[in-house]
């Protein structure tokens, strides 16, 4: 019953830390600004085997 008691309560302290937007949320900028970054890096990788 101990760890049931402790799970709860960090599962309300995380709750209770999303509405209040304390926890960081990828944006839609931020998704693009990776899936560029990740391109840009796949096209050195790949680039890198035929230099």
């Amino acid at each position: 019953m101990e760890d049931n008691r402790e799970l709860d309560s960090r599962i309300e302290e995380v709750l209770r830390a999303e509405k209040e937007n304390k926890i960081p949320r990828m944006t839609k900028k931020d998704y693009i600004i990776a899936a560029v970054i990740t391109l840009i890096s796949l096209l050195g990788i790949i680039g890198g085997f035929f230099l």
